[in-house]
């Protein structure tokens, strides 16, 4: 299967096939006026000149030299059309569509935030590939529509710094590319890309988005941008993922989800803005998942321990901070209190889930922004949390392995020259050295990944502006390191 962009050449086929697609399953929803709406949006003519303008980009999934599928994009991140032909649905080909429109909004757009109108049956796969509903179900001129909004993950915009210091392998992500930067307006912090922000504070950012005319059919605030997903793709993979062009950090590890699992991944969120503070700024945006159809005693208490992973930096630095992070805030001119908080699913079967979360923000001031990577990993008959010491001897043969593979993975044979093998095996046991590293790992359809979130303090020498990097091993590469037979039974 094959996902590029589509020559000009090839739209009329494309439209073709949206009409078709459109008049089965969606047009029934429909009042008429919707549907002569929308096929007035579709005109050729108009498409055309829309693409030879710049204004939309139109990918195309192509099996040999048929299409069996497409997706338009608007210039600052709107989707529509979204596609699948009757015979072609049900084979992932809706989520390789939405993956490579996904990466080409991060890295060639440049936008921060990709936004749909989706069809209220669409919402739940959606949600699947990492949206959120930001509005009620509306209809307007007889079109149903459900509004949503995926933020781009910082890791996956183009870096602003040397390529000597990129390191995306295995999710090292360059501190300076944390994604939040702070301007001063009268007196006032603003933040940009953070995945939610104070819409108070939104309004104050200064917008370089084009003008359109109320009436104008490109409008993203359009109805006729209204999103008709009936690709049916629901194949167990529920993240955006590097089918098609790659990825870095969290959204490039390789998820495994068994297609036999008795019980239910679902997604839970905890928002909370502060919009009546003016001289500081409080958000938080933290997704996780719920795990329904376990036992109900084990379910709670697995929940319960994803959640407070989740939420980890939200108690420590509001709903428990400690005396001395109080004064500390006390006597910050302007501060700034927010998490932000997605996640993925990279393992999951029947007795075993894996998940990864990746939290960013800000921990009191523009100085304190942060990113950190944090990894779950539970037995799902028990409850029982694992961590590296668990599951794998940590002694010099180990130590030697793992620290050549993570000096590849950071491309720098200098990577934790400021450890030395005891301090390795400490860390990677638990003791952190100052916070500086937390060990953990996670299992993902490739094997295993162990490593450090990385937490220098600005000006140490021995920072290569890693946020966090991991070393990769097969299942059979770390059979000579297993500790905890029964752990390793969750693989067989």
């Amino acid at each position: 299967m094959e996902v590029r962009i589509l020559q000009k050449s090839e739209l009329l086929p494309a439209l073709h096939l949206v009409w078709e697609v459109f008049v089965e399953d969606v047009a029934p929803s429909y009042t008429p006026e919707g549907v002569g709406e929308f096929q007035k949006f579709i005109k050729y003519d108009s498409i055309r000149a829309s693409v030879e303008r710049g204004e939309i980009i139109f990918f195309g999934a192509f099996e040999g030299a048929d299409l069996c599928g497409t997706m338009a994009v608007k210039s600052m991140g709107h989707i529509c059309l979204f596609y699948v032909k009757k015979d072609c649905q049900g084979k992932g080909i809706g989520r390789m569509l939405f993956s490579a429109v996904y990466h080409f909004c991060a890295r060639q757009l440049k936008v921060t935030r990709i936004t749909v109108n989706a069809a209220p049956e669409a919402v739940v796969k959606y949600q699947h590939m990492g949206m959120r509903q930001t509005d009620g179900e509306q209809n307007v001129n007889g079109m149903r529509f459900v509004p949503m909004e995926l933020y781009v993950n910082p890791a996956d915009l183009p870096q602003q710094q040397k390529k000597s210091r990129t390191g995306w392998i295995a999710g090292g992500i360059a501190a300076a590319v944390l994604g939040i930067v702070l301007i001063a307006a009268g007196g006032t912090v603003l933040i940009r890309n953070l995945y939610k922000i104070s819409q108070q504070m939104t309004d104050r950012i200064e917008d370089n988005t084009p003008q359109w005319d109320d009436d104008d059919p490109m409008n993203p605030d359009s109805p006729l941008w209204d999103e008709r997903d009936t690709y049916g793709d629901n194949d167990g993979d529920d993240q955006i993922g590097p089918e098609v062009s790659g990825g870095s950090g969290v959204a490039s590890i390789p998820a495994y989800l068994a297609d036999d699992l008795a019980y239910e991944i679902e997604e839970d969120y905890y928002t909370y803005t502060d919009d009546e503070k003016q001289s500081m700024l409080i958000s938080f945006n933290v997704q996780y998942p719920v795990l329904k159809g376990l036992d109900q005693a084990v379910e709670d208490k697995i929940n319960a321990q994803i959640r407070e992973c989740a939420m980890l930096t939200v108690d420590e630095i509001y709903n428990n901070p400690s005396g001395e992070f109080k004064e500390k805030i006390l006597e910050t001119a302007s501060p700034i209190l927010a998490s932000v908080v997605n996640y993925k699913v990279c393992y999951a079967n029947g007795q075993f889930i894996s998940i990864v979360f990746e939290d960013m923000g800000a921990k009191g001031s523009q100085e304190d922004a942060y990113q950190h990577l944090r990894t779950l990993n539970i037995g799902l008959k028990d409850g029982r949390v694992y961590t590296v010491k668990d599951i794998v001897n940590l002694d010099d043969g180990f130590v030697e392995e793992w620290l050549e593979i993570m000096r590849d993975e950071a491309g720098d044979v200098n990577f934790l020259a400021e450890l030395d093998e005891e301090d390795m095996i400490k860390t990677l046991g638990g003791e952190s050295i100052d916070g500086n590293y937390v060990a953990n790992f996670f299992v993902d359809k490739d094997g295993i990944e162990i490593g450090y979130d990385l937490n220098y303090v600005s000006g140490d020498p021995a920072d290569l502006k890693f946020v966090w990097v991991t070393a990769p091993f097969t299942f059979e590469q770390i059979t000579p390191y297993e500790k905890d037979k029964e752990f390793w039974k969750f693989f067989d």
